[in-house]
């Protein structure tokens, strides 16, 4: 009986004398194993908008609009407001809802995630544009409130030249005044978002691969943007 005791704490000793001998190298494994992780989330874009030239973006106002140019300021409040009501175009509008937006980043970027905060005191259209090739190539993630303009709609739409192309939609839209905290993510065909920490929507689409991000405005005479930050996925 003493025999086998003995050989029983033998044992459980060289256990723990290898766990402890382990300890060292699968901690170093682990910091290894994380390196590629944390190369996969490099800040690509951090816009606080503390200065006041915008110097890191590029304002597009769609052709044919009525009540421009538009007007992106980057005001006291360290927000970016869009102070205008430019919409269109004449005729056509609904479904496309064209208007005025601002680019910033690499055509070059694919995967990666923006995280932003919106607040608007008009009741049209705004949103975020994901993967922008050109001015005429990217997604567009779109809220509406004005029942006149098509609300209450927040939908995900796909530019092709002139056209809009839905490829999600429900009808809810925003509360006027209110903080929003809006998170967009691409990688690969698959693209979802929240907001305030709730799902929003996934869907899936690999038309476009890469591209820079924007803001846009629909007839959205107040709106404002701040602390847009884009991450590498």
């Amino acid at each position: 009986m003493h025999l086998l005791a003995e050989r029983r704490i033998t044992k459980l000793d060289f256990g723990l004398c290898c766990s402890a001998a382990m300890r060292p190298f699968l901690l170093s494994l682990l910091v290894v194993l994380s390196l590629p992780l944390l190369a996969c989330e490099r800040v690509l874009l951090d816009e606080r908008f503390y200065d006041k030239r915008l110097l890191n973006w590029t304002v597009v106002d769609d052709p044919d609009t009525v009540e421009g140019p538009s007007k992106w300021v980057v005001e006291s409040d360290d927000w970016l407001h869009q102070r205008s009501n430019i919409w269109g175009r004449r005729g056509d509008f609904l479904g496309r809802w064209y208007g005025s937006f601002i680019l910033a980043g690499d055509p070059r970027w694919d995967d990666y995630k923006v995280t932003l905060k919106a607040k608007a005191s008009d009741d049209d259209g705004f949103g975020i544009i994901l993967r922008c090739q050109d001015t005429e190539h990217f997604y567009r993630l779109m809220w509406i409130k004005d029942g006149f303009n098509g609300g209450p709609l927040t939908r995900l739409d796909k530019r092709d030249g002139p056209d809009y192309t839905e490829l999600w939609s429900a009808p809810k839209s925003y509360k006027l005044n209110a903080e929003m905290a809006i998170e967009a993510e691409v990688i690969g065909d698959r693209i979802r978002a929240t907001v305030d920490g709730e799902r929003l929507f996934e869907a899936t689409d690999g038309s476009y691969r890469r591209g820079k991000i924007g803001l846009f405005c629909y007839a959205q005479n107040g709106q404002a943007f701040g602390d847009v930050k884009v991450v590498s996925r």
